[in-house]
């Protein structure tokens, strides 16, 4: 059965927005069609960096080629950086399920010190191209990132990624994100 990985936003755990949501959700699915569920407890959730969180998720991630490609990875804002970055540091040849990008960004309109290296050190683009069936989930009024058009334009250019807007989800921060479960599950039934 297809397991599910999912990497929390900037400051958060397991116990942030709606993950615990999603994991009960996923649960209750008919035929629960990711399992396990597993939601990150990334070092430092306050700090990311990048000399932590993506070691930490290709741990997480693992090796085997049969494995990866029965995973699903689901990244929440910063959490999809650290997913990029991740997968770029996969063996050569390996791909894995499907990639959900919550809150996606190539960069903030108001960037603060430690995200600057987030955003002017982007992950090998040709080794993360290809890896995975790319869905990207973005808001219309995303706090962080208020043009969606022209994000969503990079993230089809740079990796050819599926691109759905949803109206009104902000910074999808919410206890419940039916969306978020839809997208997901459409993904993991392709």
């Amino acid at each position: 059965m297809p397991r599910l990985l999912v990497v929390p936003r900037w400051a958060g755990t397991p116990r942030s927005d709606y993950y615990p949501w999603l994991v009960d959700s996923l649960a209750a699915a008919p035929g629960r069609p990711l399992d396990p569920v597993v939601v990150a407890d990334l070092p430092h959730p306050g700090t990311p960096r990048l000399d932590t969180w993506p070691p930490t998720i290709a741990q997480l991630l693992g090796d085997d080629p049969a494995v990866l490609r029965d995973t699903f990875v689901l990244g929440h804002s910063v959490g999809c950086q650290a997913l990029l970055h991740a997968s770029a540091g996969l063996p050569a040849g390996s791909r894995i399920a499907g990639m959900l990008a919550v809150a996606g960004w190539w960069s903030v309109d108001e960037p603060w010190p430690t995200i600057l290296p987030w955003q002017d050190n982007l992950p090998d683009l040709a080794r993360v191209r290809g890896r995975a069936r790319l869905t990207v989930l973005l808001s219309d009024g995303d706090p962080f990132t208020r043009d969606h058009h022209a994000n969503a334009a990079l993230w089809r250019e740079r990796l050819g990624a599926e691109v759905e807007v949803v109206p009104g989800a902000r910074h999808f921060n919410a206890a419940q994100e039916p969306a978020v479960l839809a997208a997901l599950l459409r993904l993991a039934t392709l």
